[in-house]
């Protein structure tokens, strides 16, 4: 590597790669590299996530830090370790920070900085020539930011549709959940016990043909199902030993209503749908991946992962087990045979839009041919690849790809009637045995939700009145250069609290989808500041009041309308 200065006056670094000499930017006219960044920044907001890919040697970094505002972050990567080593010391802004290019890490690292708040306000740019050189890692960048994007906005899609009957759920689960057994009460209570989690890929027709043929050995497995799948294995005369039901919908209810009377454990959580929850004459295993973190009674009990799909939290189950090989059986991931499910595991109640059409993208299958897929089942498959990497580094545990679909990286196919012959069966399984050990009590929280709702339905109007008063005012009043005893200072401080108090309370969490498409929609609708106006804009107060109030009006609207919500699930209590 050797630093040398393009023809007009920049400093960049010539490297040798795959025996080819590179320049990392433009060496005739450096400035135009910086200038494309920088143009590329042109409309940035106060909030967005800025991911550079390149370095170089830095020049470019006094120019990017005068388009920034406090609130934006930078992460640079940089795939050449020489250069990372270099300028690893480099003084950077408290929001700019370069970090080693690892394909490894970056979904980690993506984890902890992007989010429902800024999924949709990115701004990525390759530096100079760094996506021609590192062609293959720029591509893997994408692909992971493609990832996470997708993985987010489809949690939020879910929250929007789904907002009221995660509401009513929640709600009448509560009278469920005393009567329950918490998920803790099963940690490696079948450790070292094979496990099969049965999707509803195109696969499982066949891997069915082969546990019904293995049956004895299947059954000495722990197997784990899902709505779509527990009719199925019961009709073909395997019994599983749960099931897992996490969708909201009422067509859960559906699938299973031929099964209701079965006594096999059901394991849901706040969300799972209420008629199915209800109605189900099997025990039931709660796990808490909502109520634990405002309810003080049950905040030691546990959750589990989710990717996107039942099949992460059945993955997540089979590993809190202690489950050990845990096999995949009609774990597709992608079109296989030109199909979205199994044939025994389809339902036209909620399959009959689905078509091939929407598979577009291409991955390799098990056998290292290519198949079809779409883009949510490829975030499925990162995601679920993310979970093995994850337990296996907890845990000494195999996994194990019976199906015939996407190649799970951590999971190696092999046919499932051979691994029924190995030498896995050294523990004998147990039953899930009840441990109603709950103390709840669904009117106080019923009570709680209520009189959180009450209390910011009247703060939202207090707000209102106090933004109302403020945006009237005749003189321009910075926020920044006041009196701390100004009357209409200390009015805008009591309209920061409302609003802290409200987005900071946990009671928040049991607004579910409500709160969060409320947070989404209201950032977007009346917070959106340009990085350049970003220390005008909220220094004003006169405009932030304006602000403020459309942010009560929204406030106020979505509590109403969860309140109707509450109440109308509260009268089916009596």
């Amino acid at each position: 590597m050797e630093k040398v200065k393009s023809l007009d006056g920049f400093y960049l670094y010539k490297i040798k790669k795959d025996n080819k000499n590179y320049y990392l930017a433009n060496k005739k006219n450096y400035k135009k590299d910086i200038e494309n960044l920088i143009n590329n920044l042109d409309d940035l907001k106060f909030d967005s996530l800025v991911i550079l890919f390149g370095l170089d040697t830095g020049e470019y970094l006094s120019k990017l830090e005068k388009v920034l505002c406090s609130n934006n972050k930078v992460i640079i990567f940089e795939p050449n370790e020489d250069v990372f080593n270099k300028n690893k010391n480099i003084i950077l802004n408290d929001n700019i920070r370069v970090v080693l290019f690892d394909e490894e890490n970056i979904g980690s690292i993506f984890a902890t900085i992007i989010d429902g708040n800024n999924f949709d306000n990115l701004y990525v740019h390759a530096f100079g020539n760094y996506k021609e050189i590192y062609k293959e890692e720029y591509k893997k960048l994408l692909e992971a930011i493609d990832a996470k994007y997708f993985s987010v906005s489809g949690n939020i899609t879910l929250a929007y549709r789904c907002k009221e009957s995660f509401m009513r759920n929640s709600i009448q689960n509560l009278k469920v959940i005393k009567e329950s057994s918490p998920l803790n009460s099963y940690i490696e209570s079948n450790k070292d016990v094979p496990a099969i989690i049965v999707s509803a890929g195109p696969s499982l027709d066949k891997n069915i043909k082969d546990m019904v043929k293995n049956k004895d050995k299947a059954q000495k497995c722990f197997v784990i199902a899902s709505n779509r799948t527990f009719t199925t294995l019961i009709k073909s005369g395997i019994k599983p030993d749960l099931i897992i039901s996490i969708d909201p919908s009422d067509a859960m209810y559906d699938m299973m209503k031929e099964s209701l009377n079965e006594d096999v454990p059901l394991l849901y959580y706040e969300y799972s749908n209420r008629y199915l929850v209800n109605e189900y004459k099997g025990e039931k295993i709660y796990m808490s991946n909502i109520f634990s973190k405002i309810i003080k009674e049950i905040n030691k009990f546990e959750g589990l992962s989710q990717g996107g799909s039942v099949a992460h939290t059945c993955l997540a189950m089979a590993n809190i087990l202690g489950c050990n090989p845990i096999i995949l059986v009609g774990q597709d991931l992608a079109y296989t045979y030109d199909k979205h499910h199994s044939d025994k595991a389809t339902f036209d109640i909620v399959d009959n839009i689905i078509t091939t059409n929407w598979a577009n993208e291409l991955v390799d299958d098990v056998f290292g041919n290519k198949v079809r897929t779409t883009t949510t089942l490829k975030v499925f498959k990162n995601t679920m690849e993310n979970h093995i990497k994850q337990y296996k580094s907890e845990r000494n545990v195999e996994f194990i790809n019976a199906s015939y679909g996407a190649d799970i990286k951590g999971a190696p196919h092999e046919e499932l009637s051979n691994i029924l012959e190995k030498d896995i069966f050294k523990v004998k399984k147990k039953k899930l045995q009840p441990d109603k050990c709950i103390d709840l009590s669904p009117e106080k929280v019923i009570s709680t939700i209520i009189d959180f709702v009450d209390t910011f339905i009247e703060k939202s109007e207090q707000g209102m009145e106090q933004c109302n008063i403020l945006s009237e005012i005749k003189e321009d009043k910075s926020l920044v250069h006041i009196d701390g005893n100004d009357i209409d200072f200390q009015r805008f401080l009591f309209i920061l609290d409302i609003v802290q108090t409200f987005e900071s309370s946990l009671e928040s969490f049991y607004l579910g989808g409500y709160f969060n498409k409320f947070l989404f929609s209201i950032k977007r609708e009346s917070f959106l500041m340009l990085a350049k106006d970003y220390d005008q804009l909220t220094s004003n107060m006169r405009y932030q009041s304006k602000v403020f109030f459309n942010y009560f009006i929204r406030m106020n609207e979505m509590l109403l309308e969860a309140k109707k919500i509450i109440d109308d699930e509260v009268s089916k209590f009596k």
